[in-house]
């Protein structure tokens, strides 16, 4: 059941993805001015506080709130890479080799060590992954960001499911924006980041922005908590191999956009690319079918 619901999130991280890369390049917003705001106005889930707080020990509040910390320095990070690049490469770049790094930091801890069936399926997963973002300079300078970013992503799952584990989720999430968003305000401390982060940038046909960020962090809000469960019920290298979903659902709503609606997104999607991606997609989905068996 766990991986019905991991693939119903993926189609709205989809969803999310396309949203983020048509406001940060078409609205030009900058990835540090587009995360602080993310992460601030997602503050506001905190309103519904009363209805599940709890009171939980000290070392909880603690590492939730670090939690949240890795949460707003992961998410920067992956916008300046999705400023960058093409989306349709770049997330599954960076969520294809997440799981090496869950991999990695489950056999350091001991923790959510896999079966034989889910080591096969992400054998097939990562490299269907690596396969759908390659394209001619892969190896440039932006890759290290990608590589940083997947690495903080899998840090933060695992701080998080391990901060998480007993109580009630919500009351953790709550604790955890408190953590993302608090380390954002007090960086408007350092003048740099607070320019950076305030700047408002000047363009044409942004009428519509502010409301279409609403929509997005409603979406993307609702989509974060229910991760948030999810991490919490299952394994985390086998939600984050899942992925393989979000990367079809995202290179189809792609595809129909750079055909039919090139103004609010476009990619390269020559025949070449198509089939190369569409290879990929067969190696996740075949690495899909060994979860299952």
């Amino acid at each position: 059941m766990i991986y019905f619901l991991t693939i119903f999130h993926y189609f709205f991280a989809a969803l999310v993805d396309g949203l983020d890369k048509f406001l940060i390049s078409r609205r030009k917003i900058l990835p540090a001015s587009y995360a602080f705001w993310t992460v601030v106005t997602g503050l506001l889930v905190v309103l519904a506080w009363p209805w599940v707080y709890e009171s939980i020990a000290v070392k909880s509040i603690i590492l939730d709130v670090l939690s949240g910390v890795l949460f707003s320095l992961a998410i920067y990070v992956f916008f300046k890479a999705i400023s960058w690049g093409e989306v349709s490469r770049v997330v599954p770049f960076i969520f294809g080799i997440a799981p090496v790094f869950d991999m990695a930091i489950s056999f350091v801890t001991g923790r959510n060590l896999l079966s034989a069936n889910e080591a096969a399926a992400i054998s097939l997963l990562i490299p269907g992954a690596l396969l759908i973002s390659y394209n001619k300079g892969f190896w440039g300078k932006h890759v290290a960001v990608k590589i940083l970013s997947a690495f903080l992503w899998s840090a933060y799952f695992a701080l998080w499911q391990y901060a998480a584990q007993d109580g009630n989720t919500l009351n953790h999430f709550m604790w955890n924006r408190v953590g993302a968003a608090g380390i954002f305000v007090l960086l408007l401390l350092i003048p740099i980041f607070r320019a950076t982060a305030l700047k408002h940038q000047h363009v044409k046909n942004k009428a519509g922005t502010a409301g279409l960020f609403l929509l997005k962090q409603a979406i993307g809000g609702a989509n974060l908590i229910f991760l948030s469960w999810l991490l919490v019920s299952g394994k985390i290298s086998v939600i984050n191999s899942l992925q393989g979903f979000r990367y079809a659902f995202l290179f189809f709503g792609v595809l129909f956009l750079s055909k039919h609606l090139r103004h609010i997104l476009e990619e390269d999607v020559n025949r070449h690319i198509v089939l190369q991606k569409l290879g990929a997609l067969v190696l996740i989905f075949l690495g899909t079918f060994f979860l299952f068996l």
